[in-house]
């Protein structure tokens, strides 16, 4: 069972083609700018430690609070990438991977819309210009997501030809999920999408169930290609459905914000496109994308995910609708002199962005900078609680001599009641300083004004030693390990913040 695609209504001119080189170089140049992450520095470091040490560490040295608790980093890949990235080239280097990664998704995808399914130009620009806006706010940071994104589009693609007949793309699928589940935790999705279409697809096709059920069953085996074997199935599945009330990314999309626009906007565009479209109604793939579509309301960092289904699954009824709605076009004759500008604007665009970029990362997230500085200056070695997004930070700068109570790794390298209890920390609820006795904390380093800083201001076991505009420093009275800490404050002069990264 071999459909043909239905034939598209025009092609590409040069003029056409001159124009989107313009558009990708606008959309690159935008797109140069870097910004830390909570976890970039933690994530270089553990890459930076596979790689010295040849193996995977999969016992935490970092932390005070992680003993008896095995380390599952299901990210060990893209942290051996970014460590390479770094040996290479520093920042840059890093830079240069997370443009590399989001520009070939892009790519992809446009590939897809316009040499694939041969859309014409206007519903190509605004489809791929959806996925842009759906993907460009996640793609700013160095993060595992990035392959995550990449391999979600290539999944889809896989999907949508298979339901049109053409099987073989299947056999791609184990090589990507056994590298995709060792990059990131994302790949859940997009096994979760494969099967769901395989089971939609084998109701109503059953005679096809040799050519579907043996590459499937093989991806499937493919999640076991790491290095916990199925204990990392286990781990991500008991906790992918977990609340994460302190991660952003992790909350529900809020439609009246930018990105609920944007996510109104591709939604509205999809339901228009699909009702006004003459191409047959493939209701798999017109369900797929409505559970893609769910998945932001659950966490916005699916917002993405979403993006890229509505490109892959609905973007060929754009195309048609758009020839239903504006169906006198004309094309405008462009002087042949004038058809090289968008060429020349294009090149420009990328020269001036690629020569007048810093290459450096702009800050992200607020870091304690000075605290860092007093800590590293006093020599303090000792037990440190801090607050989790900058748990790496201090993990770079200051690790494994002081060791921190609490990292973006969360439930990866923490057992459930030791992030429990920090969540109580974190927030001032409960019994709040639970995690400080679980074993001898000397110093708690926290948010001004946070909950745990306007406790422990008040709490006589902790004396505050050093405030700024983004952190307090507690030392616990009785430690003799954090006297230290002390003595150096008296004199320490703040400085500052003249880099973001390292």
């Amino acid at each position: 069972m071999h459909e043909r695609l239905p034939p598209q209504q025009q092609s590409w001119s040069n003029w056409h083609k001159a124009l989107m080189a313009l558009v990708w170089s606008i959309i690159f140049v935008i797109s140069l700018q870097s910004y830390t992450d909570p976890d970039l520095w933690g994530h270089l470091r553990f890459g930076l430690d596979a790689i010295a040490s040849g193996s995977i560490t999969k016992v935490d040295p970092y932390s005070y609070l992680t003993q008896g608790h095995p380390w599952i980093n299901h990210e060990w890949l893209m942290e051996v990438t970014m460590g390479v990235a770094w040996l290479a080239g520093g920042e840059r280097g890093l830079i240069l991977l997370r443009l590399i990664v989001y520009m070939a998704t892009l790519a992809i995808v446009l590939w897809w819309l316009a040499g694939v399914k041969k859309l014409p130009f206007i519903p190509t620009v605004i489809v791929w210009l959806c996925v842009v806006a759906a993907t460009i706010a996640f793609n700013t940071m160095v993060r595992p997501q990035l392959f995550t994104f990449l391999l979600f589009a290539i999944t889809l693609i896989i999907i949508d030809r298979a339901e049109y007949g053409y099987y073989r793309g299947l056999w791609l699928m184990p090589l990507v999920v056994a590298t995709w589940v060792n990059l990131h935790g994302g790949f859940l999705a997009g096994c979760g999408v494969l099967g769901v279409w395989t089971i939609a697809h084998l109701a109503l096709n059953r005679h096809r169930w040799l050519q579907v059920a043996p590459p499937v069953v093989l991806s499937a085996l493919a999640t076991l290609a790491n290095p916990y074997g199925w204990d990392l199935l286990r781990f991500l599945l008991e906790t992918a459905t977990g609340d994460r009330p302190e991660i952003a990314d992790w909350r529900p999309l809020v439609v009246r914000s930018s990105l609920g626009l944007i996510y109104l906007a591709i939604v509205g565009l999809a339901l228009l496109s699909v009702y006004f479209s003459t191409l047959p109604r493939r209701p798999i793939l017109i369900g797929l994308f409505a559970l893609v579509a769910v998945m932001p309301l659950l966490a916005v960092r699916h917002l993405p995910l979403m993006g890229l289904a509505f490109a892959i699954f609905i973007g060929e009824h754009v195309g048609v609708a758009w020839h239903q709605i504006i169906r006198q076009q004309r094309d405008v004759a462009i002087p042949r002199q004038l058809q090289a500008v968008p060429w020349v604007l294009a090149i420009v665009f990328i020269a001036s962005g690629m020569f007048g970029f810093s290459w450096r990362f702009a800050p992200g997230i607020n870091i304690p900078y000075n605290a860092m500085i007093l800590l590293r200056e006093s020599d303090f070695r000792g037990n440190l609680m801090n607050d989790f997004g900058w748990g790496e930070f201090l993990i770079w700068h200051l690790g494994p001599s002081v060791k921190v109570g609490m990292d973006g790794r969360r439930e990866t390298v923490y057992a459930p009641d030791v992030y429990a209890e920090y969540i109580n920390f974190h927030f001032g609820t409960g019994d709040w300083e639970a995690i400080l006795r679980r074993q001898p904390t000397d110093a708690v380093l926290v948010a001004v004004g946070s909950p745990p800083a306007n406790l422990l201001t008040i709490h006589p076991d902790w004396r505050l030693v050093f405030t700024d505009d983004e952190s307090a420093l507690f030392i616990r009275v009785d430690s003799t390990a954090a006297a230290v800490i002390e003595q150096t404050a008296r004199s320490f002069t703040p400085r500052e913040v003249a880099l973001a990264f390292p």
